[in-house]
């Protein structure tokens, strides 16, 4: 005899306990033989089947007879709760999918000149760990904190500015800035080069933001003209035009590390000294920060 209850108002939804317990009865002819699917005793599986007859305020099963057999009731929503739990578990799969490639990979974020500095540890890092994955991405400094903060990168790596509270930030290295001259250039010549002495010079700096104005300031205050600025963004552009005493070159010591010109003078240029200075950052206030992301960033502070 089928009952047929009115919903509880109060009775909370299914749980998938339930709901698992519904599918394997639906599957076999009797609550022992289901119970033992699911690893259950027999009276904790029928009393979770009862719970979730109650919750749904209906009777799902035909307890009359020797075979337990679904309800129309029961017939009705067998679908439905199959499709629940497969659902449920597809998207377990993702969520750990999810979890074990989020484990696994370090976004790094970082001006282009300076990713020679961690590269060499990227690769030590990953030899001790084969499981990571880096991901890299070329940034401008002045992205780089709001990278962090938005959780687009795990470490970046940039010139230091006055960065928020929240983003943990350590100094690693300075970067000088150098005058680029061909060998025929008379600034080639000098044993000792000042601002000043760039003065009649023509120019070229690439225009990449906070640096192009650090340099443009203080040659500024040197009464140094810039003359006409140059649109050039490659440092490649800049070594032609100073490979032909087009111009005279400013660029970083780093630029120079990663791409010199054998046919090209480097010459430091004192009074001031300018350089720049490069700092790691991440995110300093997240309680959820990757075990591997914590152990490279250690690393990077320890070794840099």
């Amino acid at each position: 005899m089928t009952h047929v209850f009115q919903p509880q108002r109060s009775a909370p939804i299914p749980t998938l306990r339930q709901l698992s317990c519904f599918k394997q009865a639906a599957e076999h002819p009797t609550f022992t033989q289901a119970a033992e699917s699911l690893e259950m005793s027999q009276p904790a599986f029928s009393s979770a089947i009862r719970e979730l007859e109650i919750t749904l305020g209906a009777t799902l099963f035909d307890r009359s007879m020797r075979r337990v057999r679904l309800t129309p009731a029961g017939e009705s929503v067998r679908a439905q709760v199959s499709w629940m739990i497969a659902t449920f578990d597809q998207g377990m799969d993702d969520m750990l999918q999810r979890l074990q490639h989020r484990s696994h990979v370090i976004r790094i974020h970082c001006i282009p000149s300076a990713l020679q500095w961690i590269a060499p540890y990227m690769a030590k890092f990953q030899a001790h760990y084969p499981e990571v994955q880096f991901q890299m991405d070329d940034m401008h400094s002045d992205t780089l904190a709001q990278s962090i903060t938005q959780g687009d990168a795990d470490i970046a790596v940039g010139l230091h500015f006055d960065t928020p509270a929240h983003i943990d930030s350590r100094l690693i290295a300075t970067d000088e800035i150098l005058v680029a001259v061909s060998e025929r250039h008379p600034l080639a010549q000098h044993a000792t080069l000042y601002w000043r002495d760039l003065k009649d010079q023509s120019l070229v700096v690439l225009r990449r933001g906070s640096t192009y104005e650090m340099i443009a300031a203080t040659l500024k205050a040197q009464g140094v003209n810039m003359n006409t600025p140059q649109n050039l963004w490659s440092i490649e552009s800049l070594y032609a035009v100073v490979h032909n005493d087009l111009k005279v070159g400013v660029i970083s010591s780093l630029n120079k590390q990663a791409l010199a010109d054998p046919q090209l003078c480097y010459l430091p240029v004192s009074r001031p000294h300018l350089a720049r200075k490069i700092c790691l950052m991440k995110h300093g206030k997240r309680a959820d920060t990757p075990l591997l992301v914590q152990s490279f960033w250690d690393l990077l502070c320890d070794t840099l």
